[in-house]
C-alpha cells in the first residue's frame, strides 16, 4: 500500500507541476535566451515536450476515471496549463 501511495503522490505532484513549469518554459525570457543558443533551443523544446505529453495524459487520465471532483478539477487546470504552454510555444515559433 504504500509504493501505491507513492505512486499516487507522483502522479499528482506530475499533474500540478506540470503546467506551471511549462509555462516557465515558454516564457519571453527563457526563449529568447534559449533562441541564442541553439543547443539550449533544442533541448528547452525537447524538455518542454516531454513533460507536457506526460501531463496531458495523467490530466486525461484522471479527468475520466472515478475520481472525487476536486482530483478532476486539478486534472482540468493541468490540462488547460499545458494546452495554454503549447500554444505559446507554437506561436514563438511560427515568428521566428
Amino acid at each position: 500500500m504504500e509504493s501505491l501511495a507513492i505512486l499516487v503522490l507522483v502522479m499528482f505532484s506530475i499533474l500540478m507541476l506540470s503546467g506551471p513549469i511549462n509555462i516557465g518554459l515558454t516564457n519571453r525570457r527563457v526563449q529568447e535566451l534559449a533562441a541564442s543558443r541553439k543547443g539550449l533551443t533544442a533541448v528547452r523544446r525537447l524538455l518542454f515536450l516531454a513533460i507536457a505529453v506526460v501531463g496531458i495524459f495523467i490530466a486525461i487520465t484522471f479527468m475520466y476515471e472515478t475520481t472525487p471532483l476536486a482530483p478532476k478539477l486539478f486534472a482540468l487546470i493541468a490540462f488547460a496549463g499545458n494546452f495554454y504552454a503549447l500554444k505559446r510555444e507554437i506561436a514563438f515559433a511560427k515568428s521566428r
